[in-house]
């Protein structure tokens, strides 16, 4: 037996059993010559085997790595895809209030039809309007002899009934012209009732009434509710239909088949309400959290019939997903406000979610090209909005907002930890106006720390990766700047909000992302971070760009990467969440729905197998025999400039290893337009023996102007070398290497951004990245300097000179993609977790050696596999990739594993199997 610690001799035992496992990983296994390979029986446990295995997964489970965050997988809520109403919200009249615009098909009277020749109008009449909020209403007229009304048709798809269930109604009506009386609400499919209800005691003034319906039968078509009258003149306002069986039971409720698909996730979190419906295209169509629980047009609570927050005294909101120049539409989004802070608050608490609220900066939309709020009075009340949410939260039942809650019915705070400000916001535009809410959020702490104590503001890095866009660099930069060399990073945000959509492709080979050797913990003197060093990450929204196995095994393979950095990567949610299937804006989604059903999609779960098995400590681990080798770096290479005028000349290339020229132009004949490539008609002139490029203006905004010599040849290992003088213009020069064509190539910018860095950029497929981080470096180019500018290529290595200083050494074979992802971690009850991802299309042997597990019983496994890459779940069809579960028997602390094609494997080893490290061995 070995004792525990780490002593010399347990330190060579361990480096012994590594040599030996990875000598192994080169020994595996193969038929003899013209034998078949024998097929794999999955989910089989057997001895341990490394020769016989495909990979070999090692790790020592006395040894303790980094915490890993209790908030890291979380869900996103976006009103987006008709999410909110006619989705999560359990609202089944469309069009309650009559508000609708002519934006949609039909205007005020969309979804709305009349029923036996009756005569309905909007009507607006301030003296009769139920409230400032709400000013429109149903004008309804019937002057025959039979019940006539009008009916309503729901949302998208339509409404849904099922047979002996309980359906909550209400609305206000007002008699007109002297009318008191009756009403009738029906709910039918077609000529069928399925349900009928009488309401009695209508008079001069507004009144709401209330009743229950109980459906006959069951149909997901054609279904309608109708209010009728038997005769004479009446006034309706907010016409509402409710499931009585909402998600915990609740009034104003949400859909419980949605919400028990979140539940099921166990998110640590939930983002909301977007998403770029926070921002909208100006104050008209940003989200108002304060109009979301009812405000009137001072800005301050408004209280309808001695209650605040009213759901009849929520003004309506245009969302900016709708089609904002349209007429007619006959699927416009606006948003009633019935599902709003408040109702995002309580389903927090009712999953069990820290709530992470996001608020608009005083910023509209800058992906769409729009601008911040100007005026100061208004710009100042976005500011203040930030400090009243802090106290619509956590504050008193007597505080201003802090009563709305409570006549909501939660006279008690709210968890709140995490406020983010503005959404994919980027630029000086953003950065300043961040600075200036963190400004009053610091102040308000200093005034009252009991209230604002504990919470913490999130810092927005734009719409794109690290890799992606500059704009992330300089956020960093700008946060920086904001801090003293002494000031803790988290004093400017508790977190930095990223988003990327990207390929599974990119996933795969981006496992690493958030590694230690690859994203900086510290950056730029931010060394105080109780996470390391730089802000913590919240990646706020990401996807693999389909609801297809491949996508969702990509995802899987990435979030290994998130789970092992949890120390950095504080929260993690895929977007967008929800989507109607009979209509959307956005694709793929998690949860796909219509009016009766939902599907989870793949994706949806592979998010569930880690959300549901997060550790809270990670295990250092190694998996040999997976990585995918990369290939080398080849092609021809070019020069070029950007918005700048340029002299080059004295071009070579040659072999590493032989010394041969591969290539060389010095320029002293004409030859640039024989020998050269230049793709976009850049200016680029022979004069006086060197190539310059004459103008500082530019042809091609993608790869600047440049031209390229060798394009598309098999080039590689090489040293190119180019004397390089700026004579004019903005920035600096452009250094193409390992060209393929315009499209695909990587180059080296010098004076890029102004004059100001060197950096590493590429074009793949011609999509342009910003600057490769761990390449840039501060840098300007002398005008009328020569520099002598030098590219070593070799393999998948590059490193830059100028005039003899390196400036960029850097491994473009650095992408993590391999056939297999691994993670393991303990959770706080000590199991032991190992999440196994098989991106392969054949079954995989994994050698498991646990040091230290002390692995004695069944393993809890968890698991999602499917048969083809294509594959995908289907709104109205069973759903073929689901998560399975199963136990399997293990006697030993080493042993082979053999798991499906496609899938996500997780084993869960019990604490009572691995009570202590340091078993024997």
């Amino acid at each position: 037996m070995i004792e525990s610690g780490h002593t010399p001799l347990r330190r060579a035992a361990a480096i012994i059993l590594v040599v030996l496992l990875v000598f192994a990983a080169g020994c595996k296994k193969q038929p003899p010559a013209g034998e078949e390979p024998q097929p794999v029986e999955v989910n089989r446990v057997s001895s341990y085997a490394p020769e016989a295995a495909d990979y070999l997964l090692y790790a020592d489970a006395a040894v303790e790595g980094h915490g890993i965050s209790d908030l890291l997988f979380g869900v996103f809520f976006e009103d987006i895809n008709f999410a909110a109403d006619g989705g999560l919200y359990a609202e089944m009249v469309s069009n309650r209030s009559f508000e609708f615009t002519e934006l949609a098909a039909g205007d005020g009277l969309y979804r709305w039809t009349s029923v036996e020749y009756a005569k309905a109008e909007v009507g607006s009449d301030p003296e009769i309007s139920l409230n400032v909020n709400n000013p429109h209403y149903l004008v309804l007229e019937n002057g025959g002899r039979n019940k006539a009304g009008v009916s309503n048709s729901g949302f998208l798809d339509g409404m849904s009934v099922v047979e002996d269930a309980d359906y909550r109604f209400s609305v206000y009506l007002r008699g007109l012209d002297g009318y008191e009386g009756e009403a009738y609400v029906r709910l039918c499919a077609g000529a069928a009732v399925a349900a009928v209800g009488t309401l009695n005691g209508i008079g001069p003034e507004w009144k709401k009434h209330s009743l229950t319906l109980t459906s006959a039968f069951t149909s997901h078509e054609n279904v309608t509710l109708e209010l009728l009258i038997p005769h004479g003149k009446v006034a309706a306002d907010m016409v509402s239909l409710f499931p009585a069986d909402t998600y915990k039971g609740r009034e104003n409720g949400l859909r419980k088949d949605l919400c028990e698909r979140l539940e099921a996730l166990h998110p640590k979190f939930l983002r909301f309400p977007g998403g770029c419906v926070i921002e909208g295209v100006d104050e008209n169509t940003a989200y108002s959290w304060k109009a979301s629980v009812g405000t009137g047009p001072d800005g301050r609570p408004l209280e309808f019939e001695g209650r605040f927050g009213d759901v009849a005294a929520r003004k309506q909101g245009v969302n900016l997903w709708t089609d904002l120049g349209a007429t007619e539409d006959p699927y416009p989004s606006f948003m009633s406000y019935g599902l709003g802070f408040f109702e995002f608050f309580q389903l927090c608490e009712d999953l069990g979610a820290s709530p992470v609220p996001v608020l608009n900066a005083a910023l509209y939309c800058q992906m769409r090209g729009q601008h911040g709020e100007e005026d100061e009075e208004k710009y100042r009340q976005y500011v203040q909005d930030l400090l009243d949410l802090v106290e619509f939260a956590r504050g008193s039942a007597a505080s201003e907002w802090g009563k709305v809650r409570a006549s909501l019915g939660h006279p008690e705070p709210f968890e709140l930890k995490y406020v983010a400000i503005g959404n994919e916001n980027e630029r000086r535009e953003y950065y300043d106006r961040y600075s200036d809410f963190l400004a009053a959020f610091k102040e308000a702490k200093e005034n009252d720390p009991a209230l604002f104590d504990g919470v913490e503001l999130i810092y927005s890095a734009g719409p794109s990766d690290a890799f992606g866009s500059d704009q992330y660099l300089k956020a960093y930069e700008y946060a920086k700047a904001q801090l003293g060399e002494s000031e803790n990073a988290l004093d400017f945000a508790g977190a930095i909000d990223q988003h990327y959509y990207q390929s599974p492709e990119w996933l795969l080979q981006h496992a690493d992302y958030y590694d230690e050797n690859h994203y900086s913990r510290t950056v730029s003197g931010m060394t105080d971070s109780v996470y390391g060093g730089a802000i913590p990450v919240f990646l706020g929204e990401y996807a693999g760009r389909s609801n297809t196995l491949r996508a969702a095994l990509a995802e899987a393979a990435y979030m290994t990467g998130l789970e092992r950095n949890g120390d950095i990567v504080r929260m993690a949610c895929y977007a967008p969440l929800f989507a109607s299937g009979a209509a959307r804006h956005w694709a793929p989604d998690l949860i796909w729905f219509n009016n009766h059903t939902t599907c989870a999609s793949v994706n949806y779960h592979a998010q569930s197998l880690f959300s549901n098995n997060t550790g809270s400590v990670l295990v250092p681990s190694t998996l040999e025999g997976a990585a995918v080798p990369q290939p080398e770096l080849t092609g021809g290479v070019g020069v070029g400039t950007w918005y700048t005028a340029a002299v080059f000349d004295d071009v070579t290339v040659v072999d590493n290893d032989t010394g041969e020229t591969l290539l060389k132009d010095a320029f002293s004949f004409p030859s640039f337009s024989l020998r050269w490539d230049n793709p976009n008609k850049g200016d680029f002139k022979i004069k006086k023996g060197a190539l310059a490029h004459v103008g500082t203006g530019m042809n091609y905004a993608d790869i600047g102007d440049a031209a390229y010599l060798g394009a598309g040849k098999d080039l590689k290992n090489y040293t190119y070398t180019v004397r390089a003088t700026k004579t004019d213009g903005d920035e600096g020069f452009l250094i193409p290497f390992a060209v393929q064509d315009k499209d695909n190539n990587w180059f080296w910018n010098l004076g890029g951004w102004g004059n100001t860095v060197s950096c590493l950029q590429r074009m793949e497929n011609g999509v342009k990245t910003g600057q490769i981080l761990p390449t840039v470096t501060e840098f300007s180019v002398e005008t009328g300097h020569t520099y002598e500018l030098k590219v070593v290529v070799s393999g998948t290595r590059v490193c830059c000179y100028a005039d003899g200083e390196k400036l960029i050494d850097f491994d473009t074979g650095h992408p993590a993609e391999a056939e297999a992802y691994q993670v393991v971690s303990r959770d706080g009850n000590g199991d032991l977790i190992v999440k196994l991802v098989n991106v392969t299309e054949r079954p995989g042997v994994f050698a498991l050696s646990l040091k230290n597990a002390a692995l004695r019983g069944e393993a809890l496994v968890s698991q999602l596999a499917g048969k083809s890459n294509e594959d995908e779940n289907r709104l109205d069809e069973e759903e073929t990739c689901t998560v399975r579960e199963f136990t399997l028997s293990v006697d030993a602390d080493a042993f082979n594993l053999s798991v499906p094609a496609l899938s996500v494997t997780v084993l869960r080893f019990p604490a009572a199997s691995a009570e202590a490290p340091g078993g024997e061995e």
